[in-house]
Parts: C-alpha cells; sequence; structure tokens
C-alpha cells in the first residue's frame, strides 16, 4: 500500500443519518446543530437496546443496553457513499490518534443456527458474558452487604456479630422456589478466599460490560443484508462501566443538556427504551464521552467534511482551528 494510499484511510465519524423523506437541508440543519452541542458540551455516547436471540442455544433471548459513538474505517474515496447513509457531516481523525482516546473495534458476531453446532461458538460467548457478568454483580452484592466497612456505608449500621444473610432464588413470576440462611462472616471469609491476588469483583463485571458494549451481530436482519453490519468496519468510543484510575470515563447528561439532546431531534432523543426492565427516554439514557478533565473531543479532529455550500456555516461553530472541506461526492459519485 503506498503511502498516499496509507494517508487517505482514516477513521469516520458521518452524521446525523438522513430520515425517510427528510429534505436534505433539514438533514444538514440537524448535523449543524449536533455539531454545535459536541462544541459545547462533548461527545455524546448513543444508547441502543441489542436484543440477543438465543433460541438457537436453547437459552433465554436478553438485551443488552449499548452505549457507544461508531466509526468506521474507510479510503477517503469511499466516503461519499458512506455519507449517503450515515450523513452530510463527516469528522476525520487520524487512524492512531482515535486509537489513543480508546476506539475499540466491533467485535462482530455471527449469527448461527441449531442445525450447525459449530456455528453457535461465538454466540454462546456472548451468551457466557452476560451471565458471567450476572453472577460477579451478584457476588459484589454479597460483599457489599457481609464486610464491615462497605455494609456500614450501605445499610447506615453496623453488622451485628454473628449476624446472617437470607439468600432467595425465585423463579420469572417472583416466587421463592429456594432458601438459603448463612452467617455473613462465612460468606465473607469465602469471597475472600475467591478474590485473593484477582481482581475485584465489580472491576471484573466492568470489563464484561465493556466486552458486551462491544459485541454486535453480523448480519443485518432488516435488510437481510449478510454480513451487512460486519462490512460497516465499526469502531467504537464507550463509556459504560469503564473507570481509568478510578475515575469515570463517561458522564450523564445535565437536565439541559438532554433538553437540547430532545429539541434536536425529539422523534430519536424522545423515545423510550427499555433497559434493565425500566423504561426511560432515551435522551436519559445516553451519556457524554470524557474521560479526562478538561478533554475536547474535538482536538481530535483533523478535517470535516461538508457538502457544497456548507464551508461557512460549520466554519462559524468550530472556529479555524480544524480544516473544514467541501464533500463533492456526498451526493454524487464515489471516484
Amino acid at each position: 500500500m503506498s503511502n498516499n494510499e496509507t494517508r487517505d484511510r482514516r477513521f469516520f465519524h458521518s452524521f446525523p443519518r438522513p430520515k425517510k423523506d427528510e429534505p436534505e437541508d433539514a438533514t444538514l440543519d440537524r448535523g449543524l446543530r449536533i455539531l454545535t452541542l459536541m462544541k459545547q458540551a462533548g461527545l455524546v455516547l448513543a444508547p441502543e437496546i441489542v436484543k440477543w436471540n438465543m433460541s438457537a442455544l436453547g437459552a433465554k433471548d436478553f438485551s443488552v443496553l449499548q452505549r457507544r459513538a461508531s466509526f468506521t474505517e474507510l479510503h477517503l474515496n469511499e466516503l461519499g457513499a458512506h455519507g449517503r447513509v450515515f450523513g452530510p457531516i463527516a469528522l476525520s481523525f487520524d487512524i492512531a490518534k482515535l486509537r489513543g482516546a480508546g476506539a475499540t473495534p466491533v467485535i462482530y458476531v455471527p449469527q448461527g443456527s441449531a442445525e450447525n453446532p459449530l456455528s453457535l461458538i461465538a454466540l454462546f460467548c456472548v451468551n457466557g458474558a452476560y451471565h458471567t457478568k450476572y453472577v460477579l454483580s451478584q457476588l459484589q452484592q454479597l460483599k457489599q452487604v457481609t464486610d464491615p466497612a462497605m455494609a456500614i456505608e450501605l445499610l447506615k449500621r453496623p453488622l451485628a456479630p454473628g449476624c446472617t444473610v437470607k439468600l432467595a432464588n425465585t423463579d420469572p413470576a417472583g416466587n421463592v422456589v429456594a432458601e438459603y440462611t448463612v452467617l455473613a462472616d462465612d460468606i465473607r471469609h469465602v469471597l475472600q478466599h475467591v478474590g485473593f491476588n484477582n481482581i475485584p469483583f465489580d472491576h471484573s463485571a466492568g470489563v464484561l460490560g465493556a466486552f458486551l458494549n462491544m459485541f454486535y451481530p453480523t448480519d443485518n436482519p432488516y435488510t437481510n443484508d449478510q454480513l451487512g453490519y460486519y462490512r460497516q468496519r465499526e469502531w467504537r468510543l464507550i463509556g459504560d462501566n469503564v473507570n481509568i484510575k478510578g475515575r469515570p470515563i463517561s458522564r450523564g447528561l445535565s437536565a439541559p443538556e438532554v433538553g437540547r439532546l430532545e429539541q434536536i431531534d425529539p422523534e430519536f432523543w424522545a423515545r423510550e427504551l427499555t433497559a434493565d426492565g425500566v423504561q426511560r427516554r432515551r435522551s436519559e439514557l445516553a451519556l457524554l464521552y470524557d474521560p479526562l478533565p478538561d478533554w475536547d473531543f474535538l482536538d481530535l479532529v483533523e478535517e470535516i467534511f461538508v457538502p457544497q455550500g456548507a464551508t461557512d456555516l460549520v466554519r462559524a461553530i468550530v472556529g479555524d482551528k480544524i480544516a473544514v472541506s467541501p464533500q463533492p461526492a456526498f451526493r454524487g459519485s464515489t471516484t
């Protein structure tokens, strides 16, 4: 691959996705308002509920809340076709710099079939990660209620000497099917043994939560496009369940920021999603990527490509620090 070819391969974040029958100028206006929010508040990690069909494994289906910003590795010549699907404004990034900011490739998971057991290996891994995260979260809860220091913070009172913990298993309807009464000291000692020289249970659960934010199907079931998602070569910045030196790398949006999101696109951001059995507006589930103090996402952007005639509008938002270039191929040829 020549040096020019390498230089023209970049990460791109294109937005906003055009709506059906939406005029081009309305799509562009929406994109300019998103860019303004990005300049003033930061990069929004949009929530999506990913549903995993486990029927081929004979297991229970489940859904995962993912919060991410997506980037695609492309040659500059491919940007026109990409923009027709994902949006008229394209932020361009040096590959090494975006990787340095935490970008991670999606882990594509082939959808298998019960008739071909070997095809289910990847799906089995997703199912295992989901349930192992639950197990580790349960261990962390037991640690919290049986560790004297943690229990005071959680229960607002010290543990009584010789106290017991009542544990119960319930069926999907909430009926108790098994109960166990165990000394708190016994649980604490077992957990100390299991956790010896291992990373803490909550950290392990966070690692699996990060993986669950990276898993995505290979095939697009909505268009019947085999390998449709895989061909997008998607990378992500994620923030859910990830801390660096004890500091979360994302934060929830403030009430004014939530309001601004809903003003930009009420149809998308005010739509309710069900996560962990609770319905909330998509805007309330969103996060802002904030990995370091005083971090500015736009410092990573090397160039912004926009439709003809929109360069001045974008420069008015981002200033002269970032190169703004016309994207003649947005509605036309990719060559």
